[in-house]
């Protein structure tokens, strides 16, 4: 059974909130002062849990610590995204923490910093993680547009269009759902219509973007593109701002 689901840089600074999530109160409180003397608004917490407590709409930007208090930051990534907090992520790791950054990158991290590192370095890639266009939420987007245009298809319609991705000719279509070559082809027109679609090849890429969401909704990490940062030798706890 089918199922479906019925800027600059500069201005993000003062429009939008960082959060910070780390275990260690020295860093937490050296990073908030970071960002508070540039000009970005911050919110600490301690745990990861804390932090999924308040993500809201004014959220841009997630700053993580790798090994936190409750979770790591992949699991915090992945809830964050389950409650639909699709935000860019800046995770810490330790020094020589390959598997920790490597781990981040495959989650859907934006960028990794290794610590220790400077303050400079660490206000540098969270202005770019608030200029960055995020992945994940230009694909939940589209997801979201697809699932909207497939709910306009009735039950039959619906049925049809899974045959047709399946690459089923309207002959078979027809045979196996027991109408005639006629009545498909005129449930074929109706699906192009409806889904704004111009060819079976839009229909697939359609099809897809609403499947892709609802697989993301049942799964716990999402793979992403992202970068790795190299690791900087001064620490963040005496670095000048």
């Amino acid at each position: 059974m089918v199922l479906w689901w019925r800027a600059d840089p500069m201005l993000l600074q003062t429009a939008c909130l960082v959060h910070v999530v780390d275990g260690d109160l020295p860093t937490r409180s050296t990073l908030a002062r970071a960002l508070g003397a540039v000009g970005i608004a911050c919110r600490v917490h301690s745990t990861g849990a804390d932090a999924l407590s308040v993500l809201g709409t004014g959220s841009a930007c997630l700053v993580i610590r790798n090994d936190l208090p409750d979770m790591t930051a992949q699991e915090l990534m992945s809830e964050a995204a389950l409650h639909g907090h699709d935000l860019p992520v800046l995770v810490i790791t330790e020094q020589g923490d390959v598997d920790a950054a490597v781990g981040a990158m495959k989650a859907g991290a934006v960028d990794c910093l290794a610590h220790p590192f400077q303050t400079a370095t660490f206000l540098e890639r969270v202005r770019a993680c608030l200029a960055s266009e995020n992945p994940q939420a230009q694909q939940r987007d589209r997801g979201r547009d697809a699932a909207r245009r497939l709910t306009l298809l009735s039950r039959r319609e619906s049925e049809v269009l899974r045959l047709i991705v399946e690459g089923k000719q309207s002959k078979t279509i027809a045979w196996e759902l027991g109408i005639s070559i006629k009545t498909v082809e005129v449930h074929r027109a109706r699906i192009m219509e409806k889904t704004g679609c111009r060819s079976i090849v839009g229909l697939g890429r359609l099809w897809e973007a609403a499947e892709m969401l609802r697989a993301r909704s049942q799964r716990c990490f999402v793979p992403s593109a992202a970068s790795l940062s190299a690791a900087l030798s001064v620490p963040v706890g005496v670095a000048a701002p």
